[in-house]
């Protein structure tokens, strides 16, 4: 038998869903993830037109459109955190969140 390679790992691979269902569930990460990039997209280019449109309204060339590129950027950031977290939070087992009901 053949030995690994010295940088390798030998983790067992993790289980995938068969068929139709795995399919499925391939499908919507996918198309949650495409959601996260297009709302980061949308958030920088509306912020980046937004500055363009005041640059040229008070003569200030690349001020307002750098200012909402960066803004677009950590205000896509900020949302993709909280719907990253909030994915995070939904796949936590109840007793994780101290709101089990114990019959008392």
């Amino acid at each position: 038998m053949p030995q690994p390679h010295p940088g390798s790992t030998n983790r067992p691979k993790p289980e995938k869903p068969e068929g139709h269902a795995g399919r499925l569930q391939a499908k919507a990460a996918g198309t949650e993830f495409a959601s996260l990039g297009i709302g980061m997209g949308l958030a920088i280019a509306l912020l980046a037109v937004g500055g363009n449109w005041l640059d040229d309204r008070l003569g200030t060339a690349p001020l307002f459109v750098l200012l909402g590129v960066f803004a677009g950027f950590a205000g896509g950031c900020y949302s993709m955190y909280g719907r990253l977290a909030a994915r995070r939070e939904g796949s936590r087992p109840a007793e994780a969140d101290g709101d089990t009901d114990r019959g008392t």
